[in-house]
């Protein structure tokens, strides 16, 4: 079955790595030999396979359940697995990509941050830009699923399968009460649009969108049911952070299946970005000489190795917006940025004109310092190192995960 062939891989790649473990970071050994990176693209890849095994399988198991319960129409969009493209390489982005623009598109569209702006908005160029993006960064392979049978459901009945799903705290956390569920989706409940009329308030007041949300119930119904006989108890786990003015914020959330060792941790990505920022510091400073000896004066890498441009050109366009408009756009980002210059101007035409050349002669700095190729060779060696010292783990971690694919199977056949 596919967990066998999953597992195979899993003891093949181990193998590899026993073979190759004495050839040095570059994998030198013979010309037919794999590099470090691509073997461990594949130990990426192959991860990502199994997880998108594992979880179709707990949703069959999910869906046995809910069947044997009368409920045979599912909601697709929560039962519906999901697979990572498949990558060519450790890391999908480099920081550079952000600031430094291919100089053909740097001349056509600068950095696109005028076509987020107010007035670009009402831009005719806005359109092609949005189409010329689209195009670039459309989903490989993913189609949205077909709902049909689930939209032709009463209320009460996709309501009923959600409780099925999992449990009647949950359902209620997440939709409300059966008859809330049912006033939202014939467009008279909470969440509904209010219209109202230009200048005036809505009768309920504002929403206030940052208002905390409830903890997370446990799970129940159908998934606890999988969730137990695969993997045991599910764990209340926490996640802190600092939230604004230095205030402690969390939240919880349930989960049951081991991590993918393959996201990383934050101390993993943090070392990623420190060691990058040290390979890179040199090239940084002669980046930043460039571009100051063309009038951009002010500019500094932050701590993701980037400079500032979506939080500049930000500050730019909503500088005559509304404070609501600036938050909501621009928010609260502690980006040192550079005061706007006169050179800017002080219409949109003028605003979008600047952006376009400085994204130019960003890309030339960028061209005259050699600061791209730096870049991603940098990033791949970091990001090697990182995944090397996760490896065993990650081979371990697939084992587990087609053991519990294996089990699953045998759910399903009982």
């Amino acid at each position: 079955m596919p967990g066998r062939r999953g597992a195979a891989a899993a003891i093949g790649a181990a193998a590899l790595l026993a073979t190759t473990a004495g050839c040095g970071m570059l994998g030198l050994g013979g010309e037919d030999e794999k590099s470090d990176e691509d073997r461990l693209v594949e130990m990426v890849n192959e991860s990502n396979r199994i997880e998108a095994e594992l979880a179709s399988a707990e949703f069959r198991v999910v869906e046995q359940c809910l069947e044997e319960q009368g409920y045979t129409v599912h909601d697709p969009w929560m039962l519906q697995p999901y697979e990572s493209p498949e990558q060519e390489s450790l890391t999908e982005y480099y920081p550079h990509e952000s600031f430094l623009v291919d100089a053909e598109e740097a001349a056509e569209y600068g950095f696109g941050q005028w076509a987020n702006s107010p007035d670009g908005w009402e831009d005719p160029a806005t359109e092609d830009y949005w189409a010329a993006e689209e195009e670039e960064y459309q989903e490989d392979g993913w189609e949205e699923p077909d709902t049909t049978d689930w939209d032709a459901l009463e209320p009460e009945e996709q309501y009923g399968w959600y409780v099925a799903y999992q449990g009647q705290e949950y359902a209620e956390w997440q939709y409300g009460s059966a008859q809330d569920y049912a006033d939202m989706m014939s467009g008279e409940g909470e969440f509904a649009e209010e219209e109202v009329v230009e200048g005036e308030e809505s009768a309920e007041g504002e929403i206030d969108v940052e208002e905390d949300m409830e903890p997370e119930p446990k799970p129940g119904g159908c998934q606890l049911e999988m969730i137990e006989a695969l993997w045991g108890e599910p764990t209340l786990t926490e996640d802190t952070w600092e939230g604004e003015g230095g205030a402690e914020e969390s939240y919880s959330y349930w989960t049951y299946r081991p991590e993918n060792p393959t996201w990383g941790d934050e101390t993993m990505w943090e070392d990623i970005e420190l060691e990058y920022g040290d390979k890179m510091v040199d090239l940084q400073t002669e980046l930043v000489d460039c571009i100051s000896a063309r009038g951009y004066e002010g500019w500094e890498f932050d701590q993701y190795n980037s400079l500032p441009v979506w939080e500049f050109f930000g500050t730019l366009y909503y500088q005559n917006a509304t404070e609501e408009e600036k938050d909501m756009m621009v928010g609260d980002s502690d980006a040192e940025v550079p005061p706007i210059p006169d050179a800017a101007g002080t219409t949109y035409e003028e605003w979008k004109a600047y952006e376009i050349q400085t994204a130019v002669d960003f890309a030339e700095c960028g061209e005259e310092t050699g600061y791209a190729d730096a870049s991603e060779k940098a990033y791949a060696e970091v990001h090697v190192e990182a995944y090397a010292a996760i490896e065993q783990d990650v081979y371990g971690w697939q084992e587990e995960m087609n053991d519990a694919i294996t089990k699953a199977q045998e759910l399903l056949d009982a």
